[in-house]
């Protein structure tokens, strides 16, 4: 049994779809990203915020909690139709689910543990990883992970030759190779179905993706449709034949991934503009994203207090987290902890 680890469309792939996004927001949403991520309303500055918040839910966050693996992608098998997509995210336990659930969360204020930062970054993230055709897509492979192929990269698998080897060839393609230009570039490229790419409910993205993957990853490589096994969470048979990915099928999977990532941009700027109509009142102080009421401490911060550290947005309180180890250049006081998570705080894993 072989476990694998998938990555919708490695760090540079997420960072396309946040820039695209954030050159598309209204100026009602702009003002809302950058009081959640605690910069200015500034295009420049807000998108560089979505491009750092969209690359944490696949490191700090999943290393933190491995429960939201799962939340990356939907099972889908190739034979399935589009009348079994919602039987393949039991619980809302799947991609298609936590789009939904962090889009709620934001428009009600209702944040979970991570704070409205954290949701902001996980509905950022898996609005990226939904428009990956292999996080919709199984063929009883896990997405593609288990099929190893040979493309002439370091890339092993056909899932991560999408993840990363298409992407970064999209990237020199386009231009030098950095995902800012690259996505400013394929947003003027796309720009004409910018209006028509608006927000769609999520399971028809993710129908959208696995067809797509049918079409245009599997059926060309002539890879042959196997028996629905959408639980399957590890490659458990010894590996077939090598699977080669010539110049042709890669060209292809280029054009492929930066119509998707666009795609990607507008539709999650299209939902953010709905989530936040209204732009943020300068005079409402009763509800502060990320400049509560706080000091930077030198020292240790006294009994009963809440202390944050700045670096990771995380919080804690004495007798829990790393609130006696915690640099005190890092260290953030806040007088409760409703404070902390209004600010974009969340409270240590280890925390009660």
């Amino acid at each position: 049994m072989l476990p694998i680890t998938a990555w919708a469309w490695g760090y540079d792939g997420h960072k396309i779809v946040a820039v695209i996004a954030a050159d598309n927001l209204t100026p009602a949403a702009q003002s809302h990203v950058a009081k959640i991520l605690g910069v200015s309303v500034d295009k420049s500055a807000i998108a560089k915020a979505m491009e750092t918040a969209s690359t944490v839910p696949d490191t700090k966050f999943r290393e933190e909690d491995s429960r939201t693996a799962p939340w990356h992608y939907i099972n889908i098998c190739l034979q399935d139709q589009r009348r079994d997509v919602a039987a393949r995210c039991p619980r809302g336990n799947c991609v298609t689910g936590k789009i939904e659930e962090y889009s709620r969360r934001l428009k009600q204020e209702h944040y979970d543990r991570w704070g409205a930062s954290g949701d902001l970054a996980f509905l950022i993230h898996f609005v990226g990883d939904i428009h990956q055709p292999l996080h919709a897509a199984n063929d009883a492979d896990r997405g593609g992970n288990c099929v190893i192929v040979d493309s002439h990269a370091k890339e092993k698998d056909l899932h991560a030759v999408w993840d990363t080897t298409v992407v970064r060839r999209l990237e020199r393609s386009v231009d030098s190779g950095r995902p800012e230009t690259t996505a400013h570039n394929l947003g003027q490229i796309y720009t004409a179905e910018r209006e028509t790419d608006s927000w769609i409910p999520a399971d028809d993205i993710a129908w959208e993706s696995k067809q797509i993957a049918r079409a245009e990853i599997y059926d060309p490589l002539q890879i042959p449709i196997e028996p629905c096994m959408p639980a399957t969470d590890a490659c458990s048979n010894l590996p077939g034949r090598v699977v080669e990915l010539n110049t042709s099928y890669l060209n292809h999977a280029e054009t492929i991934a930066g119509h998707q990532l666009a795609k990607a941009g507008f539709r999650l700027a299209s939902l953010l503009n709905g989530i936040w109509v209204q732009p943020v009142n300068s005079n409402d102080v009763t509800r502060p994203a990320i400049s509560a009421p706080a000091q930077v401490l030198s020292s240790k911060a006294e009994v009963g207090q809440i202390v944050g550290n700045r670096r990771s947005k995380i919080y804690a309180w004495p007798g829990c987290g790393s609130y006696d180890r915690m640099s005190p250049q890092n260290r953030v006081v806040f007088p409760s902890r409703d404070a902390a998570e209004q600010a974009g705080y969340r409270a240590a894993l280890n925390c009660p």
